[in-house]
């Protein structure tokens, strides 16, 4: 999955800099064009989701206990099963890869959108965590699904972000040779839409 976030420049400020100082900022648009949802935020000790997983653990004792050999209890249970995917805690651990860990950080501050994959052959809805242990066994699961990609242009692009001043001229030097260059008025307007991560922090 690739995850969004639906929110406002004047809300970056206390946001940004949880996930890195550089962004593409995107159109709703765009989003909903190439089948974005918002995930539904959920509390761990909510009676919503304790009676959603028991549902869900009912309908599989169901499709066991089924003598039906169409598939279409098999179907409907995955299809049920597949909205765990737009599901997320509303508070826990925010784990970042450099080693950091936030406590008690609010998920739902970060308004969410994803885009998720539909299950296929080559796509399942969910992995044990005992094989994706490793950076190896991570990339082996990647590759599975390296064909998937999410594309946009440049009329898609609210604001760019960097991190500083001095990345501004290699980020409008970049665009100049992508995709053996953008025209002179799309560099200008994208040009246009830099922002800094500095900025963001101190003046909005």
């Amino acid at each position: 999955m690739v995850s969004f976030s639906d929110l406002r420049l004047s809300e970056l400020k206390d946001n940004i800099g949880t996930y890195g100082k550089f962004g593409i900022g995107l159109t709703k648009d765009w989003a909903i064009k190439n089948g974005l949802n918002p995930v539904m935020y959920a509390s761990k000790d909510s009676l919503f989701i304790e009676n959603f997983m028991k549902a869900i653990e009912d309908f599989f004792k169901m499709v066991i206990d089924s003598t039906d050999t169409s598939g279409k209890y098999e179907t409907a249970y995955n299809n049920t099963i597949n909205t765990l995917r737009y599901i997320k805690n509303y508070k826990g651990d925010l784990i970042r890869p450099n080693g950091g860990t936030k406590s008690d950080y609010v998920f739902a501050n970060e308004r969410e959108w994803r885009y998720v994959p539909p299950i296929s052959n080559d796509i399942s809805a969910f992995i044990p965590i005992d094989r994706i242990q490793t950076s190896q066994q991570k990339s082996e699961f990647n590759e599975k699904v390296s064909h998937l990609k999410l594309s946009f242009k440049p009329d898609d692009i609210k604001y760019l972000v960097v991190k500083k001043d001095s990345d501004i001229n290699a980020l409008i030097k970049y665009l100049k040779q992508v995709k053996n260059g953008f025209s002179t008025d799309i560099i200008d307007r994208l040009a246009s839409r830099i922002l800094t991560y500095e900025q963001i922090e101190k003046d909005v």
